[in-house]
């Protein structure tokens, strides 16, 4: 999975206790004294376990699949080797 992480340019209106008002696109959108700041949205990863136990069972299940067309194979041969030195 590629990492996907998204930079933007906004202007900050903060309040006087230092908590953020506002987030504006452009410094013309700003009412009162904003600062520019460059802001980098990260994603955040949730139920990665989930998605690692699905792709097991998903493996697992092909693994199993995989095995039981291997093991009809090999008797068929088996049986047409024992028909053959007859």
């Amino acid at each position: 999975m590629v990492d996907r992480s998204l930079s933007f340019k906004y202007w900050i209106e903060f309040g006087d206790d230092g908590e953020i008002l506002n987030f504006h696109k452009n410094k013309y959108d700003c009412r009162n004294e904003c600062e520019e700041f460059v802001v980098k949205l990260i994603p955040i990863k949730r139920n990665v376990m989930q998605d690692v136990e699905r792709s097991t069972n998903k493996l697992s299940k092909t693994l199993k699949q995989t095995s039981k067309q291997l093991d009809t194979e090999f008797n068929k041969l088996l049986r047409d080797l024992k028909g053959a030195l007859k």
